[in-house]
């Protein structure tokens, strides 16, 4: 039995009217030449038209067909057809729709923007009643390896009882790191106890994935069994560094890299044997999440852990405030700009907590009290 899919009304009118209103600008551009100076609105106006013309085409073109041997998609771009017999299953990702063929020679069917199709949801039933949905298949595939890995437990009960753990220790892991990230961007301040957490957070994942014996992953694709804490992993990380930059002045970084890079290949060869030598995803997607965790950790880690641990006594030095101001945007912050000291240029911007910004008087003294730092990184803070 035939069954056919267009683009739904709702949508043939809303861009109807924009390739309506993109010919309109284009028709006026073209109009007025002379007052487009060098020729620029021609230009748009030229790549608008076949854009516009396009978008028109489309609208009565595209048409997805399910006939009772065949499916056939046609667009613009053009028509594809697949043997019912020649086609594996089919996905559904967030913007389009891939129906993936058996054999590697024949090309997949990608339909775009899906959800502006009519009736969608029986869209989606008609592709379930003939082919297999391949994202069910493989997580399915993946929860049966996973109950069958007597690693994690005794018995199949035993298994599914710590997947289903780990799913929820992974949720609350991650929602734990979203909210370090919003108080770090909005209350960040200058508290010891955040910075220690943000610290701590990232290696607790690691010992999350170390425990769970190769369950819990650092990057899975949508449609896998494994718990991941990609999403975690990656907010905390990025918590450290923005939180070494607000709440740390550095006098120099030239002692800073080498205990740097160390941190970045610890962190990277940990997540490397813990998820990447298991996960079945695509290695480069992998190891470019790696490389962006492991350096924002890197970075942030080494430059608050030399402020942290830092037992050496500060130099102080006194100096004036010459200035303060607040910025408010997503959050309020509270800044006073300082003279020179030891040799430094006056001018210098330090954010500080609200209570020190109103104690901070315009033509105030305050004290810079200038530390070693664990790594040899010359750091600074300010003091009343």
């Amino acid at each position: 039995m035939e069954q056919e899919f267009t683009t739904s009304i709702g949508f043939k009118i809303f861009y109807g009217a924009v390739a309506g209103v993109a010919f309109i600008i284009a028709a006026y551009l073209f109009t007025n030449f002379s007052s487009n100076s060098y020729g620029a609105g021609v230009c748009f106006a030229i790549v608008l038209s076949p854009i516009a013309v396009a978008i028109a085409v489309n609208l009565y073109k595209r048409k997805l067909v399910f006939f009772d041997d065949s499916v056939r998609y046609s667009s613009i771009w053009g028509t594809k057809e697949l043997l019912n017999s020649d086609v594996k299953g089919f996905r559904i990702g967030e913007k389009a729709i891939f129906i993936e063929p058996l054999q590697t020679g024949y090309s997949r069917i990608m339909i775009r923007d899906y959800l502006s199709i009519g009736s969608t949801k029986d869209l989606k039933g008609s592709l379930e009643s003939r082919f297999i949905n391949l994202d069910k298949a493989e997580f399915e595939q993946e929860k049966e390896e996973i109950l069958k890995d007597t690693e994690l437990g005794r018995t199949e009960e035993d298994r599914e009882t710590i997947l289903k753990n780990a799913r929820k220790y992974v949720m609350v892991f991650n929602f734990i790191a979203m909210g370090l990230f919003f108080l770090t961007i909005y209350f960040h301040g200058n508290n010891y106890w955040l910075r220690v957490i943000a610290l701590i957070y990232p290696l607790a994942g690691l010992a999350l994935m170390k425990i769970s014996k190769g369950l819990i992953r650092l990057y899975a694709k949508k449609s896998s069994a494994y718990p991941t804490i990609f999403i975690g992993m990656l907010f905390s990380s990025i918590v450290v560094s923005v939180l070494s930059f607000i709440d740390t002045k550095i006098i120099s970084f030239d002692n800073l890299w080498a205990p740097l890079i160390m941190v970045f290949i610890v962190v990277f060869s940990a997540l490397y044997y813990l998820s990447i030598k298991l996960a079945k995803a695509p290695v480069l997607h992998q190891i470019a999440f790696v490389i962006i965790i492991s350096g924002a950790y890197a970075f942030g880690g080494t430059l608050l852990s030399n402020s942290l641990f830092d037992q050496s006594k500060p130099q102080i030095f006194s100096t004036t405030v010459t200035d303060h101001h607040i910025t408010n945007g997503k959050s309020t912050s509270y800044h006073i700009i300082i003279g020179g000291w030891d040799n430094r240029p006056e001018g210098e911007n330090i954010s500080v907590s609200s209570s020190f910004y109103y104690n901070a008087q315009v033509g105030s003294m305050v004290k810079v009290n200038l530390k070693k730092g664990l790594f040899n990184v010359p750091w600074y803070f300010i003091s009343q």
